[in-house]
């Protein structure tokens, strides 16, 4: 069963709200099951306002990133490098 988004105009029945760690800290105890879920029911709430993009024009790009990295012509960021830019553009 996918979980309910919260309706932001009932938020007052939700007195006792969470810090974004403590929710963290409560969604990491959740098992793995339930972690997958949440996990992909978040992905699904970020991806409904994107634009779509065709499947081709997502491959090409995808070819053209990696010929990109692997010429040299660019540099790539290490994973914790992405999520530390993400984490300031969110400041």
């Amino acid at each position: 069963m996918p979980f309910a988004l919260v309706d932001p105009n009932r938020i007052s029945m939700y007195p006792d709200t969470m810090s974004t760690q403590q929710l963290i800290t409560e969604a990491l105890a959740l098992p793995l099951a339930q972690r997958i879920e949440l996990a992909q029911t978040l992905w699904e709430s970020i991806d409904c306002g994107l634009p779509e993009v065709a499947p081709e024009a997502a491959i090409l790009d995808a070819v053209r990133r990696d010929a990109e990295l692997t010429s040299g012509t660019i540099v790539g960021r290490t994973h914790a490098e992405v999520m530390a830019a993400a984490r300031q553009s969110l400041k």
